[in-house]
């Protein structure tokens, strides 16, 4: 038994993980002495293996001012089994769920140190990480309301509410290393770029500034950020270290930056720019410096996305799809099609190109093609689906789809890279999920 100043309760064995919970504990006054009772914050949540949860305990009537005391009950094996309790104070505790499914129920629970016969237990849902990886999304209320930001199973299983808050949360984005996940909240009254940890604690804004500030990307180590801010009158694209500090403006210029998108190597960002009258792709140097138009075209240029070996950019041009090497020669057109084409992604070895073609502007469709545009393939039949994403291996992709609803409802499919196998992940009544960002392995 893993305790902490508090006795064992055994709970009955289910065969999955739960922190259990039951709201507060309270009697009647003795002795014209008001009642002391416990209550914990959150009475429910959700965690993955190795996930972690912070708790906060409320004494009330608390004749000593003692706070609680914490234990982990229902589990007899050592932190390795039973997860652990970390950060704890009288009134806080943080319990660390173990590497794998413990084989019964188990509980968090906040006992009164003044009187111990008063205490609560939190319940907690624990669901194992598949080995196929994961995916975050985005999930907005189909009647209109606020969204969170969701994690997966790869086989859509193990859904958890990471963000959890009343508060609009979207645009997820994976740190390197898949432990971190940058997101949009306006939680504090406008838009901050918020940064958790991937099973959701820890969640920290990083920006702080009453402007309006966007995420955008990780540096390739993950030791650095970029987003998007109009602090400065104008959208500029900046830079901070990951935990906020050093917020430097990288392009600094009255036009407005967009779109950044850091190279492989971690050398360069190339982004759009409206600065010579029309939107062209330019490149600068990590540190702001070097700056190049590459793109230098009468028509609008936008939205670059580099090939994984960092050889080649991807970008739009004329509603077509462009490639150009990193240097802005050899600029050709891939799908050259009378059709609207959008959202190039390129698959993680850089022989293919996943994108979203529209015929008339109202259905739109998933199509892949080789690097340098040959054997143009329709995946997806259906009239709405957008937002490819390939899973770390390449040979899956998750997608967003139409699927109805009074109030239009997206949801989530995944497909092997050729089209075949498509499988729903997420299918609910009460919200709609989309934009699938799979884990970095």
């Amino acid at each position: 038994m893993n305790t902490q100043q508090m006795p064992q309760r055994f709970l009955p064995f289910m065969g999955v993980l739960l922190l259990a919970a039951c709201g507060s504990d309270t009697t009647a006054p003795d002795g014209g002495r008001p009642a002391v009772s416990v209550s914990v914050v959150p009475t429910t949540a959700s965690l993955l293996t190795s996930g972690s949860q912070d708790f906060t305990a409320t004494v009330t009537n608390d004749p000593t001012n003692r706070g609680v005391a914490w234990s982990i009950t229902g589990c007899s094996g050592g932190p390795a089994v039973c997860g652990s309790l970390s950060n704890v104070t009288n009134t806080t505790a943080t319990y660390a769920a173990p590497t794998t499914v413990p084989p019964g129920a188990l509980g968090v629970t906040a006992t009164s140190v003044s009187d111990n016969s008063k205490s609560v237990m939190a319940r907690v849902t624990i669901t194992a990480v598949a080995a196929a990886g994961q995916i975050a999304f985005y999930s907005p209320s189909d009647n209109g309301g606020v969204g969170d930001i969701y994690v997966m199973n790869a086989d859509g299983s193990g859904q958890v509410n990471l963000t959890n808050n009343p508060a609009e949360d979207d645009g997820p984005v994976w740190s390197p290393d898949g432990t971190k996940i940058l997101f949009h909240t306006n939680r504090d009254g406008n838009p901050e770029v918020y940064v958790m940890n991937a099973d959701g604690s820890g969640q920290m804004n990083l920006t702080n500034n009453p402007a309006l500030d966007y995420p955008a990307g990780w540096s390739p180590d993950g030791s650095k950020i970029l987003f998007e801010t109009n602090r400065d009158g104008n959208y500029e694209i900046y830079v901070m270290n990951a935990d906020g500090s050093s917020q430097v403006n990288l392009t600094n210029n009255p036009a407005s930056d967009a779109d950044p998108a850091w190279s492989p190597d971690g050398s360069k960002i190339a982004f759009n720019s409206s600065r010579d009258g029309n939107v062209e792709v330019y490149v600068l140097n990590a540190d702001g410096s070097g700056l190049r138009n590459l793109t230098n075209n009468p028509a609008g240029d936008l939205r670059p996305a580099w090939s994984p070996d960092g050889s080649k950019i991807a970008f739009l041009r004329n509603l077509d799809i462009y490639v150009m090497n990193a240097d802005g020669s050899g600029q050709v057109n891939l799908t050259n099609n009378p059709a609207t084409d959008d959202q190039p992604a390129w698959s993680p070895d850089g022989s293919k190109i996943a994108f979203t073609r529209s015929p008339d502007g109202a259905s739109f469709s998933i199509y892949v093609m080789q690097v340098d545009g040959s054997s143009i393939t329709r995946l997806t039949t259906t009239t709405q689906d957008d937002g490819a994403a390939w899973s770390p291996e390449g040979t899956k992709i998750a997608f967003s789809s139409f699927s109805g609803g009074i109030y239009g409802q997206w949801q989530i499919y995944v497909m092997n890279a050729d089209g075949s196998g498509v499988t729903q992940l997420t299918s609910t009544s009460t919200r709609s999920n989309r934009d699938p960002v799979w884990r970095p392995r």
